[in-house]
């Protein structure tokens, strides 16, 4: 049974039934039980194939879309790159349900392990226009890129993987409490040149939680970290808004960041991740470096607009 039988069959309708309920409806273009058994014999050669108009009528009468009257005909949209693009990513999302098989979770790491950052962007760009409005499409990509380095940040991954929390966070420990140089680096698209942002930050520690909000800035620039602490890692959050009268005038930028400890715990490396001016999946380097335990006002003080 075809799609155009079967829709009119889950109404519990004859052919006939069917006629009778489109000449009620449209009385200026009657049809017959016969009109019916051709459209449904399509494609077949005794059948007639149904014009759009037909089909739109058929869709008003079974309450459904017109695409699904013909969902079981020719189908070459695997022809087409972006549709591919869609279904590689669709996978790979389904690939971590709940029921998904070890073997299941292991293809999906080896795929995500394998993929090249620049090739996962560009397969969800794909998905994201598909969205609907362009702003629409931004706000749901940020919010995603936002959600998942927080996940990347929780301690819930380390109770999903049977790990014991780290010594750190079980003692309270405020070994990373204190003042901080922060410097990242990036490249500038519309400069074309690697350029440096410096700040100095204030960090507070609750158990295995850093977060570490910048001091005054020369420049008015503002940024703020959120680190999960698991020596001899901190994984978290980066947020950003730029200075008001500078080059990218008051932007918040925001994204993801990976860091090393240092066994010394008095410094940090590793990269960030985020998004450009234009929305492109953007990394560089991130250093931390410590300065003094103290956190309190008269501290603070010393390193207001130093930069």
């Amino acid at each position: 049974m075809n799609l155009r039988a079967a829709l009119r069959t889950v109404h519990g309708w004859s052919q006939q039934d069917a006629a009778d309920r489109w000449n009620e409806r449209w009385p200026d273009d009657p049809k017959s039980f016969k009109n019916f058994s051709y459209w449904e014999q399509w494609p077949a050669p005794t059948g007639h194939a149904p014009s759009l108009d037909v089909l739109a009528h058929l869709a008003e009468l079974y309450e459904c879309s017109l695409a699904d009257l013909v969902q079981d005909c020719a189908d070459f949209r695997d022809h087409d790159s972006a549709f591919r693009d869609i279904g590689a990513l669709k996978t790979t999302i389904d690939g971590v349900s709940a029921e998904a098989s070890e073997a299941e979770i292991a293809g999906l790491l080896h795929k995500l392990d394998q993929a090249d950052v620049n090739e996962l962007a560009r397969m969800t760009t794909t998905w994201a226009a598909r969205l609907g409005a362009k702003e629409a499409r931004r706000s749901i990509l940020l919010k995603l890129s936002a959600g998942m380095s927080l996940a990347a940040a929780s301690t819930a991954l380390d109770e999903v993987a049977g790990s014991p929390v780290s010594a750190v966070a079980a003692a309270g420990d405020r070994a990373f409490e204190g003042i901080w140089h922060s410097q990242y680096r990036y490249l500038s698209a519309s400069r074309s040149a690697e350029h440096i942002s410096e700040h100095y930050v204030v960090a507070r520690q609750q158990g295995g939680r850093l977060i570490a909000q910048g001091l005054p800035h020369s420049s008015g620039s503002q940024v703020r970290l959120e680190l999960a602490v698991e020596p001899p890692v901190a994984t978290g959050t980066w947020r950003e808004t730029t200075a008001p009268g500078g080059h990218y005038r008051g932007a918040t930028y925001h994204g993801a960041l990976q860091m090393v400890i240092d066994p010394s715990g008095r410094s940090m490396h590793g990269m960030w991740l985020g998004f450009g001016r234009r929305f492109s999946v953007n990394t560089g380097e991130w250093t931390l470096t410590w300065q003094e335990a103290s956190t309190s006002k008269s501290a603070q003080r010393k390193y207001y607009e130093r930069i």
